[in-house]
């Protein structure tokens, strides 16, 4: 019996021992791999942060690495010193390397459309514009009336500017400029042509879960 419990001891030990020379040897690939490579520290997201998003927020969402300079992207950086003040143009997504293309300017209270989208003027008054608000930089949720039905399709719309009328927020003369793309574009256009807008404000915390195209029997059954 004392001789099985040895022999089990020992057999746990060079099993030990294997996997300690394992990781070892796994550390030296990584390092034989390098040999030789410049490495360049670059800033990298290790969370989803969306489009709009300010700098001073990124703090707990990225990280600084170092990677080999063949696989450095174009602009890339090395602190967000360079982009300070800024917003994210794009969305970002774990892993993908912060460049100074996906950062844009406020410029006097106006934000600069994001590469790849394009400006749309939506003309409102009073309450369907979440009061007087909404300001350049905020995100915010559309909802679509028509007769009868309203609907939620469109969620974290970032609005570029909102040039209110003599007679503020109430005035009918309101226009808020938003950032769209493609088919956003098409659902606010055909909302306005036939239908009514509300815009709401949204903030990091807003859940939209749950919603769902509402008519009258969904209210008063």
């Amino acid at each position: 019996m004392k001789k099985q419990l040895i022999a089990v001891g020992v057999a746990a030990l060079l099993a030990l021992l294997g996997v300690v020379v394992l990781v070892k040897y796994a550390s030296d690939a990584d390092e034989r791999a390098f040999e030789g490579t410049e490495l360049v520290s670059v800033v990298r997201a290790t969370a989803d942060v969306p489009l709009g998003t300010a700098v001073a927020d990124l703090a707990s969402s990225v990280e600084s690495v170092q990677v080999p300079r063949a696989a450095v992207v174009p602009g890339a950086l090395t602190s967000l010193d360079a982009v300070k003040g800024k917003l994210t143009s794009v969305a970002l997504v774990p892993g993908d390397q912060l460049s100074t293309a996906k950062f844009t300017d406020v410029v006097t209270g106006e934000i600069v459309v994001p590469d790849g989208m394009q400006e749309l003027s939506i003309p409102l008054s009073g309450a369907r514009l979440a009061g007087d608000v909404l300001t350049a930089g905020d995100r915010a949720g559309v909802f679509s009336s028509y007769d009868g039905a309203t609907a939620n399709p469109i969620n974290d719309l970032l609005i570029l500017r909102v040039d209110a009328g003599d007679g503020g927020a109430e005035d009918a003369g309101t226009v808020v400029t938003v950032a769209v793309d493609t088919i956003d574009a098409e659902k606010l256009i055909h909302t306005m042509e036939f239908g009514t807008i509300w815009l709401t404000k949204q903030t990091e915390a807003t859940t939209t879960d749950g919603g769902k195209t509402i008519t009258q029997k969904d209210v008063a059954p």
